[in-house]
């Protein structure tokens, strides 16, 4: 499967359908299936962590997460690109132990309520928010901007789930042609970071 175009690949997304999002080569040189968080159900969850590392992350607006009380992880960001993980979180009642897929399905549904209130979750948890900076992919060219940007573009909540695609051999990161295939036979667009970037600055949005 080719590169997606980007207007192609909002509507899919707004549809409630996964992406393949892969970053520059000279960065992670990953790709993330990311879909909206509202969209998610036990089914595509359970697809998620199948085919990714199993670390399911929700890119939030800081302000959001400021609502919610899920502060930064640690004071002193050391990770490489400086992805901004906040404490984990589960859903304080629909779940069981918080990590199927059903439950985490779950609290990502919660995550992206716009009702929802920091005591309808509990701390610490199964899913992993991430604080995208303000300004998305024009900011930094991250899997976590993106992903608040194409919700932001569908008019969809900002909150969406990610996860890294890896190989099904050995486990390591799934790379641009791995990613491509993955695509085509999983029926699932794929775009680019810089493309996406690229679309933004193009309709000056």
């Amino acid at each position: 499967m080719p590169i997606s175009d980007i207007p192609t690949a909002l509507e899919a997304f707004k549809r409630g359908e996964f992406l393949i999002v892969i970053d520059n080569p000279s960065r992670e040189n990953e790709g993330d299936l990311i879909i909206s968080a509202a969209h998610l159900t036990p089914s595509k969850m359970a697809f998620m962590i199948r085919y990714t590392s199993g670390l399911i992350c929700v890119p939030m607006s800081a302000e959001r997460l400021l609502e919610l009380g899920l502060p930064d992880m640690v004071e002193r960001n050391e990770e490489s690109l400086r992805t901004a993980y906040t404490i984990s979180c589960d859903a304080r009642q629909g779940v069981t132990t918080g990590i199927s897929a059903g439950d985490r399905a779950r609290t990502c549904n919660l995550l992206a309520g716009k009702d929802t209130a920091a005591a309808d979750l509990v701390r610490p948890g199964h899913i992993f928010p991430l604080r995208a900076r303000e300004g998305g992919v024009l900011t930094r060219d991250g899997h976590t901007e993106a992903a608040v940007d194409l919700c932001r573009l569908t008019g969809l909540t900002e909150c969406a789930a990610i996860s890294e695609i890896i190989r099904d051999a050995d486990g390591e990161m799934a790379r641009t042609d791995e990613l491509l295939t993955r695509g085509q036979n999983w029926g699932i667009q794929v775009i680019t970071i810089e493309d996406l970037k690229q679309y933004r600055l193009d309709n000056k949005i």
